[in-house]
């Protein structure tokens, strides 16, 4: 775990967070920027209309907060884990200390990430996106046993990676 992350004392957001992970995280490129301000815009009038229920849902925004307790999450949005691939997916979440399946209605259990490794990296959508924070991707892993995916924005991922000590994975999106 980088030293910096150790010593942080308080929030911080998507900045001082790329500086912490040890994967790629690229800028946005202009052309995207627009559509990523309109798909933010599309989610507040969608979380109004709904009365909240993307909330209640499980749908987080990323604010990439790093709080000062090193026990509570970051705000990293949805991640999701399948392990195996068959499994129900699960809702997790990271520390600056460990990263935690949470479903609801049942206690948090730390997950073994720094056992796992991961054994392929695409874009969640398919197609050759960046790997800017808040682009969705899917992370095949495997504990040695089973094999399943974690599906979250790049960001998220590449904290978790860092957490779990995996090098950045080679992907099939051509970077």
């Amino acid at each position: 775990m980088p030293e910096a992350l150790l010593r942080q004392a308080g929030p911080v957001g998507e900045a001082e967070l790329r500086g912490l992970v040890r994967w790629r995280v690229e800028d946005v490129p202009p052309e995207s920027r627009a559509g990523r301000l309109l798909g933010g815009l599309l989610h507040a009038v969608s979380a109004v209309v709904t009365l909240g229920a993307d909330a209640a849902g499980g749908a987080r925004r990323p604010d990439w907060g790093v709080p000062a307790d090193p026990a509570a999450y970051l705000g990293l949005g949805t991640v999701r884990l399948r392990l195996p691939s068959s499994a129900r997916a699960e809702p997790v979440a990271a520390s600056r200390e460990g990263v935690w399946a949470v479903p609801p209605g049942r206690p948090p259990r730390e997950l073994p990430v720094r056992s796992w490794r991961v054994v392929g990296a695409v874009p969640a959508t398919g197609s050759r996106r960046p790997r800017h924070a808040d682009a969705p991707w899917r992370l095949e892993v495997t504990d040695g046993t089973a094999t399943g995916t974690l599906d979250g924005a790049w960001l998220a991922l590449a904290w978790i990676g860092t957490l779990a000590g995996w090098p950045e994975p080679p992907a099939g999106d051509g970077s």
